[in-house]
């Protein structure tokens, strides 16, 4: 959710009332507005779970916390999860037990203590390039890892004033000595999630780990595009032996068909709907149709 340094966004007309009650009104995901509804409790839930399985932390914090649904979802299952976010109006949106441990402010500003894990969420593409690098290099100075989601995509949405790809959010936490897992699979929280450890491994490992990564992502596109093709393959099989049989039954079904709408169109003229023949016709059908249900007499 979106935070930012306030001096600066005031100075650029963002100020943090802007993301107030008409913001959090229109935002939505999935057709789904960003509230305490069922959708977004469980999406939380759901991460929470995973962020407990796959990190055991003691301690979380989630910057730019919005209205506090994930730290609500780790402090319910026994983590001491804080947040922190620049709307006000955000922050008392979230559930009064919950409200104690968020706080409105800056992650560009040093925080109050060290965290096992640090959550950040599509917060620093609502943020100027030069408050999105301070807040990286607060944020590494007060934890070892950080799971980071940044959309690449909507343009459109015009907070976005901050957007780029993967790489480049990988190079600023490189640069503070926060090296990507490429083992670690985040996409339960978005397809561009990413987790930066801090490290100190030689650059030839680092090379090493990505270039790993990478042949193992060539593999896997060479496996599926092997499968297209084979099963494009079944498909022009399978039309193919459709084109038979259409030849070999193709005739007499068409030829039944003409037949039929032949003598629907010649019952219509004769009797049309509506008319006394008509009305007559469909009696004698329905009598027709009851000797012919009729079981016969013993």
């Amino acid at each position: 959710m979106p935070d930012g340094s306030e001096a600066e966004a005031a100075a650029a007309g963002t100020v943090s009332t802007d993301y107030g009650a008409e913001y959090y009104g229109h935002y939505a995901s999935e057709g789904v507005s960003y509230e305490r509804n069922a959708y977004w409790l469980g999406f939380f839930r759901t991460i929470g779970d995973r962020l407990i399985e796959d990190f055991h932390p003691a301690t979380t914090l989630d910057a730019g916390c919005a209205i506090g649904l994930l730290v609500e979802a780790l402090r319910d299952r026994g983590v001491d999860a804080r947040g922190i976010d620049f709307s006000e109006f955000a922050v008392n949106h979230s559930r009064e037990d919950i409200r104690p441990f968020l706080t409105v402010g800056s992650i560009t500003e040093p925080l109050d203590m060290h965290y096992d894990l640090i959550t950040c969420f599509e917060v620093v593409e609502h943020m100027s390039a030069a408050d999105a690098d301070r807040a990286i290099v607060n944020l590494c100075a007060f934890t070892d890892e950080i799971l980071l989601t940044s959309t690449p995509l909507h343009h459109r949405d015009p907070t976005h004033t901050n957007i780029h790809p993967q790489e480049y959010w990988t190079e600023r936490f490189a640069r503070q000595g926060f090296i990507r897992d490429v083992d670690y699979d985040a996409s339960y929280v978005a397809p561009w999630a990413a987790l930066y450890r801090r490290s100190k491994a030689p650059i030839h490992r680092v090379v090493a780990d990505y270039d790993r990564a990478y042949a193992r992502m060539q593999h896997e596109l060479q496996e599926r595009n092997h499968l297209i093709v084979d099963q494009m393959r079944e498909l022009v099989e399978l039309r193919a032996r459709v084109d038979d049989l259409e030849a070999v039954t193709g005739w007499s079904r068409r030829k039944s068909v003409r037949l039929v709408m032949k003598v629907d169109r010649a019952v219509t003229k004769a009797a049309p709907k509506g008319t006394a023949r008509g009305r007559l016709l469909q009696k004698a059908v329905h009598t027709l149709d009851w000797f012919t249900r009729r079981p016969p007499a013993s």
